[in-house]
């Protein structure tokens, strides 16, 4: 599916979130900073922008995406220079304690086993590592969450309709109901290794930032 909505991806993200993306995206890279030179991944990279953030920072980025078309398209972003691999997140093609740090922007709700992927994030991760990864999250006020349903249950796929892909973002609609509560993903963070885990909502909880470190 990603692969098929490459060209309208970004486009459509920051028309979604009102352009918030990218704040949300820097609050990540927040989370894991720890000086220029460190290697960090990014994981389900996509089109690349926490990537290019992640080196416009000064940090050495690392991608790994399951979409090719993605990846092609961070290269670009990337002017080539990127250290991008197509992998999947339960079987990630580098070696244990590779990282300094991994961020992630809006993947976890697609990932249909997160203990499983958590386990292999602990394992690429070095000792007192840092992770920052950010995903939409269904606000805590019942007035608040009504109205973030709605916006996305219609909003989302009449753009979708525009570009000829009204179905794959009637997916990315449903998609927001599939990760667990912050406090259930802390949990599992933990139950992975990291510790210090934390869930910070922003936006009003319309996103949450997951951080923690590595034991």
């Amino acid at each position: 599916m990603f692969d098929d909505i490459v060209g309208r991806y970004d486009l459509l993200n920051g028309l979604l979130s009102f352009g918030l993306d990218r704040l949300w995206r820097r609050a990540a890279i927040r989370a894991v900073w720890g000086g220029p030179g460190r290697r960090v991944l990014d994981l389900g990279c996509g089109t690349g922008d926490l990537s290019r953030l992640l080196a416009r920072a000064g940090a050495t980025p690392f991608g790994v995406d399951i979409s090719h078309r993605m990846l092609m398209e961070a290269n670009r972003k990337l002017g080539g220079t990127g250290h991008l691999v197509q992998g999947s997140a339960f079987s990630l093609p580098y070696s244990d304690r590779s990282f300094a740090g991994v961020v992630s922007g809006f993947v976890l709700r697609n990932l249909n086993d997160l203990p499983g992927a958590f386990h292999e994030l602990a394992r690429v991760v070095e000792p007192r590592g840092r992770i920052g990864l950010v995903d939409i999250t269904e606000p805590r006020s019942r007035l608040v969450r009504r109205g973030f349903d709605a916006y996305f249950g219609t909003v989302a796929p009449a753009l979708g309709g525009l570009i000829g892909k009204r179905d794959a973002y009637r997916y990315l609609a449903r998609s927001l109901g599939q990760l667990p509560l912050p406090s259930e993903v802390c949990r599992m963070l933990e139950g992975a290794g990291f510790r210090d885990v934390s869930g910070r909502p922003l936006t009003g909880g319309m996103v949450t930032l997951f951080a923690g470190t590595r034991g």
